[in-house]
């Protein structure tokens, strides 16, 4: 079937609900104005819009051993009721599946809620850890998603954080609220309530299983008058409307809440101005449970503990900008470009598509003409507006500092410069 075909399904689905909810409504409310009729027409739709892109997400969901990922988010060309059902379960700019995949859970092998009360082992046979072409993690987040407060500071295990294998070359990874005996190289220290699992992999990577191991009306239909029939036709064409604008704008809003949260408040240093990338604080990084007050919870708040964070807004309306980037050396990096008016990336420029040589890209929007500079690779927005976020490789955190000092080098500066 094509996407088309299933628009159109999911459409008449749609039309069917409004169609009954509308009448039920209007039943219970025979004096109503139209500007009543208006508002809850509308407000009902972008409810409904919220619950069909909830629901075509979990249609769309990959599922393996109980992890979920929605696959391909980000990617250009996706239908709008696509992206919505992205932004909702991603809410913000998400990679491409190229550059990286990103699994969560709540649940254990048996499909039990994942609790601290509870000892968990995720269990890798010999030389069955996760092939990357840069690395992996397994990241630790309590019910909202905020990293987990622990006495040894950790929030992840991956690749590089010395995991033991056992003595046939497996690997177990413990994920428990208290640290296990002999085993605390190897902790995943979990919060004493429930709790939820990221596993990030660059490139994409399908997870193993996970298991647990120890852990104690009556319906009628009724005659509308000729004016209830104007009502219910005011309220249902609203209805269908809000649905209509909640499917189109949701990822647009998403966008625009990071775009204030960049512009106001930053990382807690201050905005970060228009056309201009700010990196996060060693400080932030180190330690992401006491962030600044004054720090945007978008830019303090998520799972990554694996890559320090540069993070932009850009007006190409002001002219166009060049990128620089330092040489890298091998590391892993990326800068990714958001197109905010769909939420899906246009352009990246890192180890995967330009290697990690030192460079300039010329970025230039869509009305731009002039002359381009010689010897220098062009990236054409779509959009006068680019979300900008850059990602550079931290390595442990003793390499704390040599990522950063990369990272304040990756920069925007005029044409004219």
């Amino acid at each position: 079937m094509t996407y088309v075909n299933r628009w159109i399904l999911f459409s008449l689905a749609v039309g069917i609900v409004v169609h009954f909810v509308a009448i039920d409504v209007l039943r219970h409310q025979p004096h109503r104005s139209v500007v009543t009729d208006i508002v809850q027409g509308t407000l009902a739709g972008g409810v409904l819009g919220f619950f069909t892109a909830q629901i075509f997400a979990r249609i769309k969901a990959t599922k393996v051993n109980g992890w979920i990922t929605l696959f391909p988010c980000g990617v250009p060309g996706n239908g709008r009721l696509f992206r919505a059902a992205c932004a909702l379960t991603f809410l913000g700019p998400v990679n491409v599946p190229q550059e990286a995949m990103y699994w969560t859970t709540r649940k254990d092998g048996a499909g039990n809620g994942l609790n601290g009360r509870h000892d968990y082992i995720m269990h890798f046979p010999p030389g069955g850890l996760p092939p990357n072409d840069a690395f992996w993690s397994l990241t630790m987040g309590d019910a909202k998603n905020r990293f987990v407060t622990n006495p040894i500071n950790r929030y992840s295990v991956s690749d590089r954080t010395g995991l033991v294998p056992n003595a046939d070359g497996s690997v177990d990874i413990y994920i428990q609220n208290r640290p296990p005996a002999d085993h605390e190289s190897n902790w995943l220290p979990a919060p004493a309530g429930k709790f939820i699992l990221w596993a990030a992999r660059v490139c994409a990577w399908r997870s193993h299983s996970q298991r647990r191991v120890q852990g104690t009306a009556d319906c009628r239909s009724e005659m509308l008058t000729h004016v209830e029939h104007e009502h219910l036709l005011i309220t249902g064409s609203f209805m269908v409307m809000g649905w209509f604008l909640f499917i189109y704008f949701w990822p647009r809003t998403m966008l625009y809440v990071y775009k204030r949260a960049i512009l106001v408040k930053g990382f807690g240093d201050g905005p970060i101005h228009v056309n201009t990338l700010h990196t996060e604080p060693q400080t932030l990084f180190a330690d992401p449970l006491h962030p600044p007050a004054s720090a945007s919870k978008l830019a303090t708040t998520g799972v990554n503990r694996d890559t320090l964070i540069t993070i932009g807004w850009l007006d190409l309306a002001k002219g166009p900008l060049v990128l620089h980037v330092p040489d890298m050396a091998g590391r892993y990096y990326s800068v990714q470009f958001t197109d905010p008016s769909n939420n899906t990336n246009f352009a990246y420029v890192g180890k995967r598509t330009t290697g990690t040589e030192a460079g300039g890209y010329f970025v230039s929007g869509p009305r731009w003409k002039g002359t381009m500079p010689q010897g220098i690779a062009q990236i054409s927005s779509p959009n006068n507006s680019v979300l900008v976020i850059g990602r550079v490789f931290v390595e442990s955190e003793s390499d704390l500092s040599a990522a950063y000092d990369l990272a304040k080098q990756i920069r925007l500066t005029p044409l004219d410069n």
